[in-house]
């Protein structure tokens, strides 16, 4: 989707009787699909004519999605693993959450595409066509691939059209991860618990911790993780994992199985909600948290968000973010970036001094104000304060 501009205007879709749709989402990855899933299944939809288009099908499993629930969600049918017990370690020590009513939910990547296509396929007003995106009118609802053109009344699309802007006072850093499945010979993990942040890891680069997802006695998910400005090389993140698992885990002999690795923004900049007949979803539409880089709960909400008022009014308008959380990320954004209190104690002391499921609710957006205030005061106040203020100056 990097050259916008289209051919000259041809007649109106409509007027041809051509590739004309209710709904086009660009984009199967995990927005766009949770989107389409649920106008399927809401049973709302099935006479509108609905087209999915990506780049290429999704027959990888090239990522792992890990959050926190309290009740089944959506998607419960395909948890690959649960774990009741978490952990932040942190070399002034180690905070066993007490998780409460909440569960750690993991979602492997190709059982996520199997599930939503198993169903996708069996729709029959859905259309699923790959290809690459040459252009979109926005006003008209036209988009080009390839020779043809395609037109709908709304397009949800989880690819911004241009590149975000970064102006003064904004900040943008970029959570990354590299990850192995590792396998051992022998007995050696407990898969009823996880490490949710191990910060016993080198801070060299900025905030960096290790998850630590164990599946069965035998098999994990290790996944070196950074909160920073840039990437690393691959042989950087290959050797914070090798020394992780050597010096932590005290393990030895393993085989790498398999490899994960991913880039999500943690940004303050207002990413667009809405240009002319396209709506953004995802990380285009702003549900990836600035200041921790989750996102598949909140992609959840929106896209429950969208088919209801679809289903209400017709119109996917949802309701956006409180302003006080925006202001909350964009503080923490401003300490993480600035280095004044690096980024494990600044997570770590959040656990510590609060209740865990507390501190879930608010990377969740769901704590009320007085909550908020608590959390925030548990803070270091000569480097919270301040950067508070620069926000609001």
């Amino acid at each position: 989707m990097d050259q916008l501009s289209l051919p000259p205007s041809p007649p109106r879709l409509q007027d041809m009787g051509k590739n004309l749709y209710d709904y086009i989402i660009l984009g199967a990855g995990c927005s766009g699909l949770s989107l389409l899933v649920r106008l399927i299944q809401s049973g709302e939809f099935h006479q509108k004519k609905i087209l999915l288009i990506d780049k290429q099908p999704k027959n990888l499993n090239d990522r792992t999605w890990c959050f926190w629930e309290k009740d089944p969600g959506y998607f419960e049918d395909i948890i690959h693993h649960r774990f009741n017990k978490l952990w932040v370690k942190h070399p002034a020590g180690n905070i066993n959450l007490n998780i409460a009513s909440y569960t750690y939910k993991m979602i492997r990547g190709i059982d996520f595409y199997n599930h939503c296509f198993n169903i996708i396929n069996k729709a029959r007003n859905v259309t699923v066509m790959y290809g690459e995106v040459s252009g979109i009118d926005t006003e008209r609802g036209i988009v080009s691939s390839g020779e043809e053109q395609y037109e709908a009344k709304s397009i949800f699309s989880s690819v911004l059209l241009q590149p975000p802007q970064l102006y003064k006072g904004q900040h943008y850093l970029l959570q990354h991860f590299h990850g192995w499945w590792i396998e051992t010979t022998e007995d050696f993990f407990n898969p009823a618990e996880a490490d949710l942040m191990n910060f016993k890891t080198s801070q060299q680069y900025g905030c960096a911790f290790v998850y630590v997802l164990p599946v069965s006695s035998r098999r994990a998910l290790v996944e070196y993780t950074l909160f920073t400005e840039t990437q690393l090389k691959t042989s950087e993140y290959e050797d914070g994992l090798s020394i992780f698992i050597h010096d932590e885990l005290k393990l030895i002999n393993y085989a790498i199985t398999e490899t994960e690795h991913g880039v999500i923004p943690m940004t303050n900049i207002r990413f667009p909600v809405q240009q002319g007949r396209v709506f953004f979803i995802g990380t285009a539409g702003g549900q990836t948290k600035p200041s921790t880089g989750y996102t598949f709960r909140f992609i959840q909400k929106q896209s429950e968000a969208l088919v209801a008022a679809l289903i209400k009014n017709g119109s996917p308008q949802v309701a956006k973010v409180a302003r006080r959380f925006m202001f909350y990320d964009s503080v923490l954004l401003r300490v993480l970036q600035e280095r004044k209190l690096g980024g494990a104690d600044l997570f770590y002391k959040m656990f510590l001094k609060n209740k865990a499921s507390k501190v879930l609710r608010f990377l969740d957006n769901e704590t009320s104000f007085s909550e908020e205030l608590l959390i925030m005061n548990s803070t270091k106040k000569t480097v919270f304060i301040p950067a508070a203020i620069k926000e609001l100056i």
